[in-house]
């Protein structure tokens, strides 16, 4: 096995593992591991029905709080270095369950919020999920205040476009993402992205006169 192929747990070098709700990150952070840290192993474990057992508010189904668990117990196993979980919405109660378990686990948004109170005082968070957003607003707050910083927040979310995602529409998912990225930049210093997902859309040269964060580049580097 070689750079940042995906790896299975038959190696015996170090592996980060990375816990998805949607395949469509595996090359995102596969292109970030070849250009970052090519000698680095990765294991990529993609489980959608996480992210389908929680509502909007971040309620979970019977059983998903013991199904997590064994997951992410499951992915800690050596030789795994660390587990980062790459979905805002599943986020905040995976890294519950992984300090309860005593898991070696990083948030991949926690390096992201960070770095925008780091940066700004007044900060949207765009997402297409109300659960995502809900989350990394969450996220953005608590980091503000551990830095002891006074931040605006507000937040913008675009469950219409979410269907392009989930239809395989990338290009029109994007697309749609960049116009809103440009109007919203009107209103705030900053913008987060809640969800990985959202981070092509800055490669297509619209001129967004704000920074724009997003967790893949800014995790991996943590």
């Amino acid at each position: 096995m070689e750079g940042c192929e995906m790896s299975g747990f038959a190696t015996k070098a170090p592996v980060i593992a990375f816990l998805h709700t949607s395949d469509v990150h595996i090359a995102t952070f596969d292109a970030l591991c070849d250009r970052l840290a090519p000698d680095l192993k990765l294991h990529h474990e993609v489980r959608a029905d996480l992210l389908q057992d929680m509502t909007p508010g971040g309620c979970c189904a019977p059983g998903f709080l013991s199904g997590t668990r064994a997951v992410l117990t499951a992915l800690a196993e050596p030789p795994t270095a660390l587990v980062l979980c790459t979905c805002s919405t599943l986020g905040p109660l995976a890294e519950a369950i992984a300090e309860a378990e005593n898991l070696p686990f990083l948030r991949f948004d926690r390096p992201m919020a960070d770095a925008a109170v780091a940066q700004a005082d007044r900060i949207a968070v765009m997402g297409c999920l109300e659960g995502a957003v809900h989350a990394t607003g969450l996220l953005i707050s608590d980091a503000a205040r551990r830095a002891g910083r006074q931040i605006d927040l507000q937040t913008c979310c675009y469950p219409e476009l979410w269907d392009l995602f989930c239809d395989g529409a990338l290009a029109a998912y994007h697309a749609a993402i960049a116009e809103q990225l440009a109007k919203v930049a009107a209103t705030t210093d900053l913008i987060v992205l809640a969800q990985a997902s959202m981070a092509p859309a800055l490669m297509l040269g619209t001129e967004i006169p704000v920074p724009v964060l997003s967790s893949p580049e800014l995790g991996f580097r943590a």
